[in-house]
């Protein structure tokens, strides 16, 4: 093979694989925007939607809400517990 052919071959290289770059960058942006942020992200529209509602709602709520009954439940249950004495740190 000749330079010009190995040049030829290195940007046909080159431009697939910045092809590739662009098309995963898009499919990662999209399923970004589809998807919920991470747990504890908040977004400025979110906290304007808190002030001014007392609550976020839209997609980005979770599908099941707190149970606060048996959130108590198992608070009580959690305080209720005998605790053993603690160990001496020294003898």
């Amino acid at each position: 093979m000749t330079v010009p052919q190995w040049l030829g071959i290195a940007a046909t290289i080159s431009i697939l694989a910045l092809l590739m770059v662009a098309c995963l960058t898009t499919v990662v942006r999209r399923r970004r925007a589809k998807s919920p942020p991470q747990a504890g992200w908040l977004t400025d529209d979110m906290v304007e939607g808190i002030i001014s509602h007392g609550r976020l709602s839209g997609r980005w709520v979770p599908e099941e809400a707190l149970d606060l009954e048996e959130i108590a439940k198992e608070e009580e249950r959690f305080w209720s517990e005998t605790w053993d004495e603690s160990e001496p740190y020294w003898d």
